[in-house]
């Protein structure tokens, strides 16, 4: 696994999985990701980071630095 995270391709494929994963145990399972809200796309990077404990004030600050970083990942991926 560890090796896997080193490969750029390998990483976004397993960080990818991991999202859906996260985003259909999440209330907005249903909400497609163009139509999802500021603090849909928060919650869900505070899942990312926080795992079982994604409430906690650590996982929350990663999720509301997630928002100030997402135009810039939006340009990174065209």
């Amino acid at each position: 696994m560890e090796e896997s995270l080193q490969d750029p391709g390998q990483n976004i494929f397993i960080a990818s999985e991991y999202l859906a994963q996260l985003k259909a145990e999440s209330e907005f399972v249903d909400v497609p990701a163009e139509e999802m809200t500021p603090a849909q796309y928060q919650e869900l990077a505070a899942r990312y980071n926080g795992g079982p404990y994604w409430e906690g004030s650590d996982a929350q600050a990663y999720g509301r630095g997630f928002d100030n970083d997402l135009s810039n990942a939006r340009e990174a991926m065209r």
